[in-house]
């Protein structure tokens, strides 16, 4: 059983849901989740309640991931950084980059996942604002 139990648990970490926005707290928080699943399984044993039960507890983490992320947009707003003109993001919602890239003309800043997303889509070089020549 601990075979077993060790599988579903290095199944439910190999998801890959560490992530570069995640601080202490909730890494501490995943870790106390996990350490509950096997006190759990122990008490129950059943293994078939953790299969069942780690899946919402990887819902709930992804939620506070999305938490996480809006908090520190907010975070970026109050410290001045400006939003990415595209998504309306201060940090992208995928690479977790803030806006670098500027448009010498109007001096905007962009994600550069957006622009390649803009370029690509408009299949033009130009600013999606002042639809100048993007440099």
């Amino acid at each position: 059983m601990a075979q077993n139990l060790e599988n579903v648990l290095s199944n439910f970490w190999a998801l890959d849901i560490v992530s570069p926005l995640r601080k202490k707290p909730l890494e501490d928080l995943v870790c106390k989740l996990a350490e509950m699943s096997i006190n759990y399984v122990n008490e129950q044993k059943s293994e078939q309640h953790l299969r069942n039960w780690l899946p919402w507890q990887m819902v709930f983490v992804i939620r506070m991931e999305g938490l996480a992320l809006w908090k520190n947009n907010v975070d970026k707003r109050f410290e001045g950084v400006e939003d990415c003109m595209i998504c309306f993001s201060v940090i992208h919602g995928f690479n977790y980059s803030l806006p670098k890239k500027a448009c010498r003309t109007c001096k905007k800043k962009f994600h550069s996942a957006c622009l390649y997303k803009w370029f690509t889509s408009s299949n033009k070089s130009t600013c999606p604002l002042c639809r100048e020549t993007f440099f």
